[in-house]
């Protein structure tokens, strides 16, 4: 495994070489919970794959998922009390796991929710067992880790499969993604998906779709609580731009400060926190020979927090993306969705939810850190906190004016 830091390079790798690698053996296993889905094919599948997925997020459909959004958002910050005391960890999954629901799949999974989460925890805890040497063989034995791995994807799928299943039987098009991948027809196909490709492409967007965006706001939440200058600046800029109303999709433009707290959050703690391929052939990178075979481990996380990129990297300051200082940054030296044809097909999706999030229950709500959180990080698939995030709610206008 060689690890590439140098943004050049990682653009050779993820872009003008792409078609030198293959996935690393950590997505080529993820194949025992997500199947043959985005971000486990290759080659001519996965262009076919990628392509049948890709109008779900077209420009024209945001608007809606705005809307969905926004209304899911003000839910949430109505059930929350002042001076409670959450796990915004597990708030931020249960939020986006809604909007993920709503918005792709036309679906209410709040009475799921919790068992849903519960579910994927057991899943990314034990995929680090399915990473090691000779899984193939040992998820055949009747380990207790194998067998919690295997009752978790089961969960998933029930959720999954009964979603499926109750739109091929009513054969309604809802025009989300659930209708589109159960409709769709590719030029040089003469049939549709069958369930386990549906199920495939739903269960890996179902989860990359909530759990990347539920982390990156847990981090937001807590940066911000450590940052009260840029907490002031974020609330006068939802102040003056919304001006107590819920946010919509034509106040993007204008909360400028709010994405860049979005951006500034997903430098310092990128929820993709490594990306890794394969070398198919040998690879030369400046003086270095890669063997083939060898993987390549781009990390973000460590990229991101590279001084000669982000001078003070240790430093929370939204500011760094503001346009003109953001152009003089090579293009991947930030890269929290990847890069090339690999690219994160949600990427513009996970941006507007992001802001719209953090804008809506930020208008009402402060987070304040509660004084005996340990914080750390928890290197999984996805970067989440260790031991959770647990804060306490503060109204925004009573801690505004003491």
């Amino acid at each position: 495994m060689h690890v590439v830091s140098n943004p050049e390079w990682i653009k050779d790798v993820l872009v003008t070489h792409q078609s030198n690698f293959t996935k690393s053996r950590m997505l080529q296993r993820a194949r025992v919970l997500l199947g043959d889905g985005l971000l486990t094919s290759e080659g001519e599948f996965h262009k076919r794959q990628r392509r049948l997925v890709q109008p779900a997020f077209h420009r024209d459909r945001l608007a809606g998922y705005a809307q969905a959004m926004v209304e899911c958002a003000a839910n949430c910050r109505e059930e929350w009390r002042a001076d409670a005391i959450v796990d915004v960890a597990r708030e931020m999954n249960r939020l986006t796991l809604s909007v993920v629901a709503r918005t792709l799949f036309s679906a209410d999974v709040s009475e799921e929710a919790d068992e849903i989460r519960a579910a994927l925890s057991v899943v990314l805890e034990l995929f680090e067992t399915v990473l090691m040497p000779f899984s193939e063989w040992l998820e055949k034995l009747p380990l207790p880790s194998v067998r919690r791995f295997e009752r978790a994807r089961d969960r998933l799928d029930q959720t999954i499969y009964r979603m499926i299943a109750e739109r091929r039987k009513s054969g309604e098009d809802k025009g989300d993604l659930l209708s589109m991948l159960l409709f769709a027809q590719d030029e040089d196909d003469s049939g549709g998906m069958s369930d386990k490709q549906v199920r495939d492409e739903a269960l890996t967007l179902f989860l990359a779709g909530h759990e990347t965006t539920a982390n990156a706001l847990t981090w937001a939440w807590y940066l911000l609580s450590q940052n009260p200058h840029a907490e002031t600046q974020l609330h006068e800029e939802l102040d003056r731009v919304l001006d107590g109303r819920l946010p919509s999709l034509d106040d993007l433009p204008q909360l400028r400060y709010t994405e860049m707290v979005f951006a500034e959050s997903m430098r310092l703690y990128p929820p993709a926190w490594a990306i890794g391929r394969m070398a198919i052939e040998d690879y030369r990178i400046g003086e270095y020979t890669i063997p083939k075979g060898s993987i390549l481990l781009m990390s973000p996380y460590v990229v991101h927090r590279d001084p000669r990129w982000f001078p003070e990297p240790g430093r929370f300051d939204p500011l760094r993306f503001v346009p003109e200082t953001a152009a003089l940054r090579p293009k991947f030296s930030y890269f929290p969705f990847g890069g090339g044809a690999r690219v994160c097909i949600g990427e513009r999706f996970a941006w507007m939810e992001g802001v719209l999030l953090l804008a809506t229950l930020a208008q009402r709500w402060r987070l304040r850190l509660d004084p005996a959180q340990v914080v750390d990080t928890k290197a999984l698939i996805t970067l989440r906190p260790k031991y959770g995030m647990r804060m306490s709610i503060v109204r925004y206008r009573d801690d505004h004016r003491a």
